[in-house]
């Protein structure tokens, strides 16, 4: 007698089957989400560190007529004779202080925030060449040889 239809153990053994590639799937998508959760949390502190560069940069060779650094702090005097700002790293915040090198920024104070959660903050000026060095909160850091073109 020819019987037609599924068993019980076959239907079992297909179930098992269908249950391990799922499991291999889910794997690879956890870990393929994972390395792309680290990739944008990388891309995006690049991205950050090197605006922070490209602001720093424009600001020491914008008109600017005498540049030094102390304590990693970059002071900028420019070419009106009168103007001087400050880049200086306050409370893991690097701002751009106009006009003043030693108050702490408050909500109505002149500043410009270049970009927050800093670790780390290194200034050194070497004849033409600025050096700055700047770690940011998920360890990574950039560094970078800036040429003073027109100041002192």
């Amino acid at each position: 007698m020819k019987k037609s239809g599924v068993t019980l153990i076959e239907i079992v053994i297909v179930m098992g089957l269908v249950f391990l590639m799922v499991g291999a799937l889910d794997s690879m998508l956890i870990s393929y989400l994972k390395n792309y959760k680290n990739n944008v949390l990388e891309n995006e502190g690049f991205n950050y560190l090197n605006e922070a560069i490209a602001i720093i940069e424009k600001e020491v060779n914008e008109d600017a007529s005498t540049i030094t650094t102390e304590d990693n702090i970059i002071k900028i005097n420019y070419s009106d004779g009168i103007t001087i700002n400050y880049i200086k790293c306050i409370n893991g915040n690097l701002y751009i202080l106009y006009g003043t090198k030693n108050i702490t920024p408050v909500e109505n104070s002149h500043k410009n925030v270049i970009i927050d959660d800093v670790k780390g903050f290194v200034a050194r000026r070497t004849r033409k060449t600025l050096y700055i060095k700047v770690t940011w909160r998920n360890g990574q850091s950039i560094e970078r040889c800036l040429a003073i073109e027109n100041a002192n």
